[in-house]
């Protein structure tokens, strides 16, 4: 028995060392998590400047990835303000998307900006928003929506408000001219 004592260190030294290489095993064959680091539901996120709310964003859910991108995969909802902190427009859409490297968010599906003084309203499937330059803009198929006209286009830039907007490439329209 005593013969045996002696052994047990060395047979408890290999069931140790070989534990340990198949654990290293198993670890590089792991691959690397790629998800979101954080998730969070009912997201409202308020920008300000000079204590006046600039810009109100609103999302369902809202994940944040490991390189800093952002995504709003139920839904996001945009309230842009003016200067003196008054709602001018609001754009909403089934998805959203900010890239940090490009610093601009990319909404999609069912996209529709409002401005609310105008009552006009923009429709499309894609629209990008610069918070830099405050312009929103996209390439894609748009409808724009006035109280007297139907506007249809490829393409548009406006800034966030949608006070303004300037056509890429005007399809048809409706108008209706009004004699001085």
């Amino acid at each position: 028995m005593n013969k045996l004592l002696k052994y047990y260190p060395f047979i408890i030294l290999v069931f140790l060392i070989s534990s340990c290489f198949s654990d290293d095993q198993k670890l590089s064959e792991m691959e690397e998590y790629t998800g979101p680091l954080f998730e969070s539901d009912n997201v409202e996120i308020n920008l300000s400047q000079s204590t006046i709310t600039k810009v109100i964003m609103k999302g369902k859910k809202q994940l944040q990835h490991q390189n800093g991108d952002i995504e709003f995969p139920e839904g996001i909802e945009v309230t842009f303000f003016d200067e003196l902190g008054e709602k001018t427009s609001i754009l909403t859409a089934q998805k959203g998307f900010k890239s940090a490297k490009e610093n601009v968010y990319r909404a999609n599906g069912d996209v529709v900006v409002r401005n609310l003084k105008k009552q006009e309203t923009l429709r499309t499937e894609e629209l990008f928003w610069n918070p830099e330059t405050e312009k929103i803009y996209t390439n894609k198929f748009v409808t724009v929506q006035t109280p007297r006209e139907l506007i249809q286009a490829e393409g548009l830039t406006a800034p966030q408000d949608f006070s303004t907007y300037e056509f890429t490439k005007a399809k048809e329209g409706k108008f209706e001219i009004q004699e001085n």
